[in-house]
């Protein structure tokens, strides 16, 4: 929904570059990296079983722990500078569609202007090279930034919250649904991206009008796992704040009562899901980012989990861990990895940067798309039952 982060400092190009990496597949042949893809595609290229994206090569080399993340993130952030040259097309293609101020309007005409001028005054002063002195903060920075705007180190102005996303949230006021959106991420970047959310949904963003006023809670949850995975100790603890004291946490450890509490969100919210966890369980799926489905008491609640780190071809190198729920043992089961090929497109989503930045209808027709096949699953007894075990 978002691609910069002002937490970790993952500039707009820098979160281009790191989607590059996960859409751009090789494998190592003789401790060499070797490309297999030439150009970015979701999916594995076809023959090439034992390939890998760039970026989880990189993640299993450089992350043991999660202050590695910074290397990582430093890594993938100059992925078309370096290794990743050959695509810089797909890159400049993308950042592209993020510009704020589209061609050929007034505003981009200056931007442009400005943005070359200070390129090359740049240049200029390089080939000095015995006077060394700061960087000068581009004069971009004297313009008010608007409304969900983000300008990049060198003033490039940027949409911050992608346009898709509140085209998604227009189409279910229009359609009259009871809803929340929770942003779920590993990273501590919610509280800007729900400041800014809370502006748009506010009309005060000229391209965006919404019928009613929408509620965001400022203040975000958090998801801790802990115990040995898939045993007796585990659990899955969700922390809230208080609704009349900020400083006080409401703790639900009971998954059913936690499911409860979700259905009771309205509006925008954020929750910080247990990267720790992840990580020393070596990004298995079913330690990852929790949802849940009730195929017994609850099919009109529909979770519905948009992430690009979402895959169905590696339990390894996926970020979602869909739960079913069981009333007759009041216990939460992962579903196998076996069958998440059949619950993509359900409660799953491979996000597609490019495709949400060409297409503003994106997440409202995956959001159809999904219903339709929540639909046919219930109404499938074979794959239920089989999820089920």
């Amino acid at each position: 929904m978002r691609v910069a982060n002002n937490v970790s400092a993952t500039t707009i190009e820098q979160g281009v570059n790191n989607f590059l990496t996960g859409v751009l597949w090789g494998r190592e042949v003789d401790g060499e990296w070797e490309w297999i893809s030439t150009e970015p595609s979701l999916q594995k290229p076809e023959g090439c079983p034992n390939c890998t994206t760039y970026f989880k090569y990189l993640e299993n080399q450089l992350v043991k722990s999660a202050i590695d993340r910074k290397t990582l993130r430093e890594k993938t952030g100059q992925f078309v500078h370096s290794e990743g040259e050959r695509f810089k097309c797909f890159y400049d293609e993308l950042v592209e569609l993020l510009r704020y101020n589209k061609k050929p309007s007034v505003c981009r005409r200056r931007e442009d202007r400005i943005l070359e001028e200070e390129k090359n005054l740049k240049t200029e002063n390089d080939k000095e090279k015995e006077i060394k002195r700061p960087r000068r903060q581009s004069v971009l920075y004297a313009d008010p930034l608007p409304v969900n705007g983000y300008r990049s180190a060198d003033g490039t102005l940027y949409h911050y919250i992608l346009p898709a996303f509140f085209r998604l949230i227009q189409y279910l006021q229009q359609t009259d649904r009871d809803y929340a959106i929770i942003l779920r991420t590993m990273g501590d970047d919610s509280v800007n991206f729900l400041y800014n959310a809370q502006r748009v949904l506010a009309n005060e963003h000229p391209n965006f009008t919404f019928e009613k006023l929408i509620p965001v809670s400022l203040i975000p949850g958090k998801i801790r796992r802990t115990g040995t995975l898939e045993g007796k100790d585990e659990k899955i603890t969700l922390e809230l704040p208080k609704v009349d004291d900020n400083d006080e946490l409401m703790e639900i450890d009971d998954e059913f009562q936690i499911n409860d509490k979700l259905k009771q969100f309205d509006g925008i919210h954020g929750i910080k899901d247990d990267f720790n966890y992840w990580c020393n369980n070596q990004y298995l799926y079913s330690s990852s980012k929790p949802i849940w489905f009730d195929p017994e008491k609850d099919v009109d609640v529909h979770h519905i989990l948009f992430d690009d780190n979402f895959r169905v071809i590696d339990p390894y190198d996926s970020i979602v861990d869909i739960r079913v729920m069981n009333h007759n043992t009041h216990q939460c089961k992962t579903v196998p990895f076996e069958h998440y090929s059949k619950l993509e497109n359900v409660f799953a989503v491979q996000a597609d940067l490019l495709k949400i930045l060409e297409n503003e209808n994106y997440f409202v027709e995956k959001i159809e798309e999904c219903e339709r096949n929540l639909d046919k699953l219930l109404n499938n007894v074979e794959i239920l039952n089989q999820i089920r075990q």
